[in-house]
């Protein structure tokens, strides 16, 4: 299941730099969040245009300066660096989004994370485009960390009805709230690839006839309250929180 996109919530993210800029120029503050229970806003947090870049960047959450290089688009309070992590918290207020504020035709997605546990939590890195949005996902619902799900929709509808459920490579596989592990998406124009610690998991081609995504364009992520979503992600009991996911690092890749 996607990010939960409540109606009301239609909100246009401020376009950083222009379509034909290579140069990485970053957001100088963060933008307010919403003030709602809900941060699964990443599809309503689409601009209208696309800014592409052929600038690849690999950013460090060790680095002090590394969460000013994003737009924290919904409840920043929530989005804090530690000496070596950006921590994604969830509170009974909302959660958080940060929003990358480039985007490529084709390429690759490349984050270290740590998913929240937690019943009605759910992590997510994605790529998604203008609305009506192509998204591609990685989500983690806090009830079972022990598997990630890759959903993608066309035009913000759901083409596969079931997402596909995954663990760490080997054969033992691993708690992915009790440590962090890397996660990729690739966006290539005859298919889409998820991978977990360079294992690839999944591939999508694109087949003739077929609705394929490939306008997913923008990094978003963070971490939501998916207790409205009819069972999928659970509900969330407060009294077990605080609910932390983290990212060590960050990585960009166009291919151009």
């Amino acid at each position: 299941m996607g990010l939960f996109k409540p109606a009301i919530l239609l909100l246009a993210a401020s376009l950083i730099g222009t379509a034909d800029s290579l140069a990485i120029e970053y957001p100088t503050a963060h933008q307010p969040g919403l003030g709602a229970n809900y941060t699964g806003v990443a599809r309503a947090l689409n601009t209208a245009l696309t800014s592409y870049t052929c600038k690849s960047e690999y950013i460090d959450f060790s680095d002090p300066s590394a969460l000013s290089k994003f737009n924290v688009a919904w409840c920043p309070q929530n989005a804090y660096q530690t000496s070596n992590s950006v921590v994604w918290r969830l509170t009974p207020d909302c959660g958080t989004t940060m929003i990358y504020p480039w985007d490529f035709q084709y390429g690759k997605l490349e984050a270290r994370i740590r998913a929240s546990p937690g019943s009605g939590v759910v992590s997510t890195i994605l790529l998604a485009g203008p609305d009506p949005a192509d998204e591609l996902d990685w989500e983690w619902v806090g009830k079972d960390t022990w598997t990630a799900q890759s959903m993608y929709f066309v035009k913000g509808q759901r083409v596969d009805p079931n997402a596909a459920f995954f663990h760490t490579p080997g054969d033992t596989p691993q708690d992915m709230a009790a440590g962090f592990h890397n996660y990729a998406i690739e966006l290539n124009k005859d298919s889409v690839k998820w991978y977990i610690d360079d294992w690839l998991t999944r591939t999508l081609p694109k087949l003739d006839g077929v609705p394929f995504p490939s306008g997913a364009s923008r990094a978003r992520m963070g971490v939501w309250d998916g207790s409205q979503t009819s069972g999928w992600a659970g509900t969330v009991d407060w009294s077990k929180g605080p609910f932390t996911a983290e990212m060590q690092w960050f990585k960009f890749t166009p291919y151009c």
